[in-house]
């Protein structure tokens, strides 16, 4: 009995591991199966686990050891990759035709560091793995050449390569009130011109009447305090000041050193003359003072046709301009002569005589201004009218010129036929016509409105103009898109120290505007250029060994940029780059220049 129950748990136990054994290799067995079946891993990445990279990668390849089972398994497939614990953008990606292989294009060049690629397919099946970026991208500031100096040697300070570049800065936002007082300039301005040669014209008699000298004395003291106020305004917007240091006069000339700056104080100048002839109208008519006085009014206002100085217009344009600004104020300043003075209450044979006057110099007049009108929407849009900003501005503005076109009709066949032998101005007849003049002057305020809009707006042949051109760049290239317009300019094109000008054409306004330069040859760095514009102008990269082409052959080209409304489609294109002659040590680049000095 002994023996008995010594060797029956010796059996059992025997038993029970042949179980156990038996259960362990199922157990696994199965989990084998399904590591097979359930599972899928990475056979091969591009790059792969633990490279170092020394060119910015173009994409992610993953090679799977199972072949996937639809195209509609990667769209859904989970696939990151993040450098330094920052997000790099990957585009959609794609099956390749062996159903293992997915590829992934890189949106954005990958920062140095760790980077880490993950991924998860809708089974379930992920992983991850590791690679070292080594890529150094050169960033480089553009500087603006506004205000540059060559020789100051501080700091940010940009350096001109021989060319200054008119750049419009990003100021205040007083372009309504800008607007609006540019209407009333138009106006004022009209009223001291055209009151003055009505008077010469059609009213000798004028300067004897106590309400002329107020209605021309009133007139230039408005339009001086009008156009001063303009000249503070467009000082702040030009320099990003505040309205109280921007009213020193001494600080005009250096933020209004454009041609349409220097216009405008041109303008105020003259202006202030003109007070001596509105203080004492009768100068107009004196032989002795009246060319001086004649002189200095026209000046004035054909400083009107002269707002565009300093863009790429034809010159015959400034010629239709002046034409066109003269004969319009003649018109207008003399319906607003008529209305506020000669039609203000009965009077004499002198007040019918120049209500007939200048309804017969009226007409030449408005003729003159819409021939001019028309002439220089052509020159300015030319076939561009109904797809520019400035030409639809313009025919609105002829829509309203032909309702005024009806109206002065009207008041001229209206005076000829009630005054046709009338000597005096009755009551009624002059509150008649008043009313006639005053619609006429609404229309014509509209107009003014209009073309104060178009002054604002910049038409498709008068872009700015560079004021010298001096710097001779080897490449240059123009890239646009529907949202994006951009010339790039680069010299001399060789390895080493370079120079290059940005300019910015479309859109109006704009943020985080970059240049991104990657060469195609391995084991180069990059280079990344932030542009400091948010508007349209232009922007240099000075030669001054601050930006080095490192690499010979193809450079690829990335321009890219931000608006209010969302990213704007990327502008690309191609660089070739030749190897400096080994005795080159220097490059040499266009003479500097210093402006603002």
């Amino acid at each position: 009995m002994a023996i008995l129950k010594s060797k029956q748990p010796a059996k059992f136990s025997a038993l029970a591991g042949l179980i156990g054994l038996g259960m362990i290799v199922g157990f696994f067995g199965s989990t084998a199966n399904a590591s097979v079946s359930g599972q899928n891993q990475l056979s091969s990445s591009n790059p792969a686990a633990n490279q170092v990279v020394s060119v910015p990668p173009t994409q992610l390849q993953l090679v799977f050891q199972n072949p996937l089972a639809n195209p509609e398994v990667v769209t859904a497939m989970g696939l990151s990759l993040a450098c330094n614990g920052t997000l790099v953008g990957l585009g959609v990606p794609q099956l390749g035709t062996d159903f293992k292989t997915v590829s992934a294009a890189l949106t954005q060049i990958p920062p140095s560091g760790l980077c880490t690629v993950s991924w998860a397919l809708p089974d379930k099946s992920l992983g991850s793995f590791s690679f070292t970026s080594a890529v150094e991208i050169q960033t480089t500031i553009a500087g603006s050449t506004e205000g540059a100096d060559a020789t100051s040697g501080t700091p940010g300070t940009p350096t001109i390569i021989g060319e200054t570049i008119e750049q419009q800065e990003a100021g205040p936002r007083v372009g309504g009130v800008l607007g609006l007082l540019r209407v009333l300039e138009y106006l004022l301005m009209s009223a001291l011109f055209g009151g003055i040669a009505l008077i010469v014209t059609a009213w000798p008699e004028g300067p004897t009447y106590g309400v002329t000298l107020r209605y021309m004395r009133l007139a230039w003291i408005a339009c001086a305090i009008n156009m001063f106020f303009i000249l503070v305004l467009s000082t702040m917007r030009a320099e990003s000041q505040g309205f109280i240091a921007s009213m020193n006069p001494f600080g005009w000339f250096g933020a209004l050193d454009t041609g349409s700056g220097a216009i405008l104080i041109l303008r105020f100048v003259l202006i202030l003359a003109c007070g001596w002839v509105a203080m004492n109208p009768e100068r107009i008519n004196d032989p002795a003072s009246q060319f001086l006085a004649a002189s200095i009014v026209i000046s004035m206002i054909s400083t009107l046709g002269l707002s565009r100085l300093g863009q790429d217009v034809a010159l015959f344009s400034y010629v239709l301009g002046i034409i066109h600004a003269i004969s319009m104020a003649y018109w207008i300043g003399g319906l607003l002569l008529l209305s506020r003075v000669v039609l203000i209450g009965p009077g004499t044979s002198d007040l019918v005589s120049a209500v007939r006057a200048f309804a017969k110099h009226a007409m030449w007049a408005f003729g003159v201004t819409a021939f001019t009108g028309a002439l220089l929407v052509y020159l300015l849009d030319g076939s561009s009218i109904f797809t520019s900003g400035h030409g639809r501005i313009g025919v609105l503005k002829v829509i309203f010129v032909s309702v005024m076109v009806f109206i002065t009709l009207l008041l001229k066949n209206f005076v000829a036929q009630r005054l046709l032998d009338g000597d005096n101005l009755s009551g009624r007849m002059a509150w008649r016509l008043r009313r006639a003049v005053s619609v006429e002057l609404a229309f014509a305020l509209i107009a003014l409105m209009f073309t104060s809009w178009m002054v604002a707006t910049t038409p498709p042949k008068a872009k700015a103009e560079v004021r010298t051109t001096s710097a001779i760049y080897s490449f240059r290239e123009e890239l646009k898109n529907d949202r994006f317009h951009v010339v790039i300019s680069l010299t001399p094109g060789v390895t080493g120290t370079n120079a290059m000008r940005i300019e910015l054409i479309e859109p109006r306004r704009i943020n985080n505007f970059a240049v991104k330069m990657v060469p195609q040859a391995i084991g180069y760095s990059g280079i990344q250029i932030n542009v400091p514009l948010t508007r349209p102008g232009a922007a240099i990269v000075a030669g001054d060994g601050s930006f080095i082409l490192n690499a010979p052959g193809i450079w690829n080209i990335e321009i890219s940029g931000t608006t209010t409304t969302g990213d704007l489609t990327p502008l690309a294109t191609t660089l070739a780059v030749t190897q400096a002659p080994d005795a080159q040590t220097t490059t040499t680049l266009p003479t500097a220049t210093t402006i603002g000095g």
